[in-house]
């Protein structure tokens, strides 16, 4: 787990190299930008890096002239070598200690001098490491640990430095400072040089406040380029006109052909980083959640298959291809013949000016087979019965219970005239009974007669479920015991009366 984690860091790292940059000051008057206005005779510059805004008027910009000599114009001075570290500015401390054209730098950076072909080749223990404590002055950094120590660079070392306070000529050299922020990297900044300036401070004293050319410590060798001195270090303020890097450049204009551009990547370039950052990033993405989503796939059917076992899961593929068979030959699912059939009746009741039917909501298909809108829209198909433990009478009187009774009551009277007393009783109970079923008041109707009344003729088999319960409750076959009961009293009266008749 932490190798993968470390390696896609490492790919994170490479993908945004290309993309992060150092932040540096702006181009302008506004607050923490600066602006030079440069030509080869004079130049002038305007910070608002310090406490407040600075103007420097006036400044003479050093050159190497014909002569290789250096003075006031000519061509731009270089320093070549291996540079070893660097810092930008947004601000300028000036409790520190930051003052004068300290103000008008923005990019600070420490040289190993030496040719560029062997910059190029610097490789392994070679290589100058520099540990920064800080850099508020952009002319001497402190620095601290490390094969290289700023500090204690003089005369017995066996290195030569320089340290350059970069002051940007043009809008496109300030930005194009930014690729000195990858450090370790061989480097030739061309540029020119400022005379020391003298002011008068308290008190009217002359006092020299910035590090310029100076002619007994300064020279250049056949190629315009700068030598250092006895002391094996040289930091001076360099107004920059161009920079050379290994594989591209920064130009005043910015207009050359190999011109350094901020997301720039080595070997890919900038378009070629876009490109492999949407075929390898994105693409890579694309192709990972894809596999990841296969895996889980095969892990899903996996586990399936162990629970139910092979042959359900055969049984489940046939299914499944015998539905793609059907779809395919043009056959519909249940679902989509109801949504073609509502679709259409809409269609329908739209011609003939007809509001269509409300469709049906969760709550109205919950029972399986049963239509509740056309049960509450239909009508009763029988009579309506008394509900079951009413006031009245806890009997439900249906049609059979009603063909009943009017059976019973039609008895011809002669039978019940020629009944004992007891008899009389029984049918009087009786008819009580059924009197009391048929005088009861209307009640609300039970929710199985409501159903069983208002359903689709094709669920009127449902009706069976109130005729068991009437017959159950009713029992109305007890009659006979009745009818019987006159008879053995009528029987029973007649054999008293031939008893008590002694006329035999």
């Amino acid at each position: 787990m932490r190798r993968g984690l470390v390696a896609l860091s490492l790919f994170a790292l490479m993908v945004l190299a290309g993309c992060l940059s150092p932040t540096t000051a702006g181009w302008g008057v506004g607050d923490g930008e600066v602006k030079v206005e440069f030509t080869t005779d004079s130049a002038s510059a305007t910070s608002t890096l310090g406490d407040e805004k600075s103007s420097f008027d006036e400044l003479s910009p050093i050159g190497c002239n014909d002569t290789r000599s250096l003075d006031n114009g000519g061509n731009p001075i270089k320093f070549t070598g291996y540079m070893a570290a660097s810092h930008f500015y947004e601000t300028h401390d000036q409790v520190y200690g930051a003052m004068n054209l300290d103000l008008a730098v923005t990019t600070s950076v420490a040289i190993e001098s030496m040719s560029m072909k062997e910059a190029m080749n610097v490789d392994g223990e070679q290589i100058p490491r520099v540990q920064l404590k800080n850099w508020n002055l952009p002319l001497y950094p402190e620095t601290g640990a490390g094969n290289i120590d700023l500090d204690e660079v003089d005369m017995d070392s066996s290195s030569k430095w320089f340290v350059l306070g970069l002051i940007p000529t043009s809008e496109n050299i300030q930005y194009g400072m930014q690729a000195l922020g990858e450090w370790h990297q061989p480097v030739q900044i061309e540029g020119y040089l400022l005379e020391p300036m003298v002011v008068l401070i308290d008190n009217d004293i002359e006092r020299t406040i910035t590090d310029g050319h100076l002619a007994s410590w300064h020279e250049v060798n056949d190629n315009c380029e700068m030598n250092i001195g006895q002391s094996n270090r040289e930091s001076v303020y360099l107004m920059v006109t161009s920079i050379k890097l290994e594989d591209s450049v920064v130009t005043s204009s910015g207009d050359s052909s190999d011109e350094w551009v901020l997301g720039d990547v080595p070997f890919l370039g900038r378009s070629g980083f876009i490109m492999f950052f949407l075929i390898f990033g994105l693409g890579g993405a694309v192709t990972m959640f894809i596999f990841s989503k296969i895996a889980v796939a095969k892990g899903a059917s996996h586990s399936m298959e162990i629970l139910v076992g092979k042959k359900a899961m055969a049984a489940v593929s046939r299914v499944k291809s015998d539905i793609k068979q059907a779809r395919s030959s043009g056959m519909k699912s249940s679902k989509q013949r109801n949504a073609d059939a509502r679709k259409d009746a809409s269609v329908e009741a739209k011609k003939e000016g007809v509001k269509p039917a409300k469709r049906e909501t969760a709550d109205s298909v919950s029972l399986t087979g049963f239509d509740l809108d056309s049960a509450l829209q239909s009508g009763p198909s029988e009579s309506t019965t008394s509900e079951f433990g009413s006031k009245s009478s806890s009997v439900v009187a249906t049609t059979e219970a009603k063909n009943i009774e009017s059976q019973v009551t039609s008895i011809p009277r002669s039978v019940s005239q020629q009944s004992s007393p007891v008899t009389s009783t029984v049918s009087t109970a009786q008819s009580s009974v059924i009197s009391n079923t048929d005088s009861a008041p209307s009640k609300r109707s039970h929710f199985s007669s409501s159903i069983s009344g208002e359903s689709k003729p094709q669920q009127q088999t449902k009706k069976k479920v109130v005729k068991k319960r009437a017959t159950k409750k009713v029992q109305q076959p007890e009659v006979e015991p009745w009818s019987g009961n006159e008879q053995e009293t009528d029987n029973s009266s007649e054999e008293e009366e031939e008893f008590s008749d002694f006329s035999f």
